[in-house]
């Protein structure tokens, strides 16, 4: 490896920056999943953390760019989530359950957190520049999830953004009622409604 390719090493500073990035995006999912993008405070973000308000501001201009971040960073691990999820060995009936079991444990275990997606949803639409940002991080969400569903598929023309924004947002209706309807089967209802929009696969058979 030669000189111009070596990493310097860490600053002290760097380091302290780092750590308090992490420590308030951390600070800042709880608080977001505890009471939702809306009544969630700076201040009290920053104090869980062990910081002051103005910490969190020499790392994040306004409340919109933190769960922005967080939400660009916790969607990078959505492709490792799906992992398991082989639709080249499975059915169509298969793939719908496989995905729908995945959503369902995910409601069960993180209901605040896609509750302040549904609601940041709302805000970021109310604010055009900020409604751009938003926009970009779903549609790599959107690819990620429809280039899954189309390797069931089989060669095809679908566009798999396409897909994607058509089974997210079946997941996103999916998402409100199950938080409303605690009884909702919310399996059942994701993989029926991803069985009807999935583009003609190979035969089950």
């Amino acid at each position: 490896m030669n000189a111009s390719s070596r990493q310097a090493p860490e600053s002290s500073r760097e380091r302290r920056r780092r750590e308090t990035r992490v420590a308030l995006l951390h600070s800042a999912y709880e608080k977001f999943c505890d009471v939702g993008f809306g009544a969630a405070s700076l201040e009290a973000i920053a104090a869980d953390a062990g910081f002051t308000k103005g910490a969190l501001y020499g790392n994040f201009s306004s409340k919109e760019e933190l769960f922005l971040v967080l939400a660009e960073q916790r969607a990078e691990s959505l492709p490792g989530e799906w992992r398991h999820i082989e639709p080249e060995r499975m059915g169509r009936d298969e793939v719908g359950r496989a995905i729908g079991s995945w959503l369902a444990g995910a409601i069960r275990r993180r209901r605040g957190w896609f509750l302040a997606n549904v609601e940041f949803s709302i805000v970021a639409a109310r604010d055009p520049e900020l409604a751009v940002r938003r926009l970009a991080a779903l549609r790599r969400a959107h690819r990620e999830l429809g280039g899954l569903l189309l390797r069931f598929c089989g060669p095809t023309t679908a566009d798999p953004t396409a897909l994607g924004v058509l089974a997210m947002t079946l997941i996103d209706g999916v998402i409100i009622n199950a938080a409303l309807d605690p009884d909702l089967d919310t399996a059942t209802v994701i993989a029926t409604g991803l069985q009807r929009i999935l583009p003609d696969g190979p035969s089950d058979s």
